[in-house]
């Protein structure tokens, strides 16, 4: 008995080690873009430095504290953050790519199996809809913030939307949603689903994708919008749905931007834009039942037990 005792015993601590490994499973895509990031920008934040070093030397700028200040603000001008996003964003689209492609079901379809009208018209839809929502929400509750905290977000999003209008769009509309929606919504749902239900996979690839953001403004709606993400992802059955309303969310934003100030810092016009925003959330809900493909259904291999029935059940 004892020894039947020591085996349970040992085959449960198994088990348990087991189920650890797949919790801590689905924490590494957010590691490995936190380090990618950091990498990324470290390396290259090092070799301006020194050319910025050089730059200065050749200018004939000797004193220590000016030499640091040319040096600041040369970091400060032009695209230098946004480069540098763009470069870490791509080596994490490339470790997205990889590693989702182990990980991708069967079920789930191409980009050329669930492309249609319907289902860009419902994404366009929907992601204009909640950057709208979202930018009136953060209009709202911004002067009850501390100053710290939205000067910090205004600096994140001028430096990712206020450079060139061209690397801007393509960090926040090709690059970022391919990398995020790979890892997020590729890798880390499809990890968390093995061994969870749907609504706590999605819950947890969320709240990874809001701290993955950083800040509290951005990581608050990033949370919200990962949820949304998560949900279109496993309702379409592909991730390339999700990547699509991703694209249209942040593109919206550069939309907003062209907008009439007035119709952002008013009350009447965040009002209208919110209005404007809840019908537009409501046509694209109208919209997504017929943008829906429903895969083929993937017959299990037959059991032995099942294979004996077929052959046996009517020989006597």
């Amino acid at each position: 008995m004892l020894y039947y005792n020591e085996v349970w015993e040992k085959e449960e601590t198994i088990e348990n080690m087991k189920k650890i490994g797949k919790v801590i499973g689905c924490f590494l895509p957010t590691i490995a873009a936190f380090a990618t990031q950091v990498l990324a920008a470290s390396v290259i934040s090092t070799i301006y430095v020194v050319i910025l070093t050089f730059w200065g030397v050749n200018q004939g700028i000797t004193d220590d504290t000016e030499l640091y200040d040319a040096m600041m603000q040369k970091l400060a001008e032009g695209n230098f953050l946004l480069i540098v996003t763009a470069i870490a964003t791509f080596y994490t689209l490339i470790i997205g790519f990889f590693w989702y492609r182990g990980l991708r079901p069967k079920t789930d379809f191409k980009l050329k199996e669930v492309i249609n009208a319907k289902l860009l018209a419902a994404m366009f839809l929907l992601g204009v809809s909640l950057q709208l929502l979202i930018s009136m929400c953060l209009n709202a509750v911004f002067p009850l913030l501390p100053n710290a905290t939205t000067t910090e977000y205004s600096e994140l999003i001028e430096s990712l939307i206020g450079g060139n209008i061209w690397l801007s769009l393509l960090v926040t509309v090709v690059l970022a949603p391919l990398a995020e929606e790979l890892l997020f919504r590729g890798v880390t749902l499809k990890k968390a689903q093995k061994f969870m239900p749907f609504m706590a996979a999605n819950l947890l690839q969320a709240l990874l994708f809001g701290i993955y953001h950083g800040n509290l403004i951005q990581g608050t709606y990033a949370f919200v919008l990962g949820l949304i993400l998560g949900f279109t992802a496993e309702y379409f059955h592909s991730i390339w749905a999700s990547v699509l309303l991703h694209a249209f969310v942040n593109g919206s934003a550069e939309l907003l931007g062209l907008l009439p100030e007035s119709m952002t810092s008013t009350l009447a016009g965040v009002i209208a834009l919110s209005v404007v925003g809840v019908i537009l959330l409501f046509v694209a809900a109208k919209l997504y039942p017929g943008a829906r493909r429903v895969p083929e259904t993937v017959c299990p291999e037959p059991k032995e037990t099942d294979a004996e029935f077929t052959e046996n059940s009517f020989d006597e």
